[in-house]
């Protein structure tokens, strides 16, 4: 982070007001642009529908651990985009006059970018982390569910013996000379 403080600030001046910090602003754009669709599709992920109350709490902890993440990615999308902004705008006359001012107030903002652009890189790696674990959670509920409705649709041991009624004789001890005796058919 303070590599990205210091890389950002020794930059040579204007570097980001031309094509580099366009590609940026695209490259932000596509990060924002995803964030909000994946945030949506986290919330419709909590349904209670045959979920137990710990998996439902262990869900909700990765979830907002996911939203929380996410929304710190798109609060530094919006510090960068602004401190781009920021950036093309010139410095004022009677700041220009105040020796080293104008170039440290651009420095500055070339850091701030800099750094925020690294943090999102950085933390961009972490949701697929949380969202696997999500998904391994829901997939815990989901046979969970699976097996406890295979559970109440099974048929009671008493109606499979009903439903599959043994010979009255099945099982029963014969002697071979008896067989022997009785008619074949």
């Amino acid at each position: 982070m303070l590599a990205a403080l210091a890389a950002g600030g020794a930059l040579p001046l204007d570097t980001l007001s031309g094509d580099p910090g366009r590609l940026l602003v695209i490259f932000l754009g596509l990060v924002s642009a995803s964030i909000l669709p994946t945030i949506s599709l986290i919330l419709s992920s909590m349904t209670a529908s045959g979920r137990s109350v710990h998996a439902l709490n262990e869900l909700q902890l990765e979830l907002t651990a996911a939203m929380d993440a996410l929304f710190l990615l798109f609060g530094l999308v919006g510090v960068a985009v602004i401190t781009l902004l920021a950036l093309t705008i010139p410095t004022p006359p009677f700041f220009a006059e105040i020796p080293f001012l104008a170039a440290g107030l651009q420095r500055s903002g070339q850091a701030l970018v800099a750094a925020a652009s690294t943090l999102i890189v950085m933390r961009s790696g972490q949701i697929p982390g949380i969202l696997r674990r999500s998904l391994n959670i829901r997939h815990k509920i989901a046979v969970e569910e699976a097996r406890r409705k295979t559970n109440e649709a099974a048929p009671e041991q008493g109606a499979v013996k009903a439903a599959f009624p043994t010979h009255p004789e099945f099982g029963k001890a014969v002697d071979l000379a008896d067989l022997q005796e009785r008619d074949p058919h």
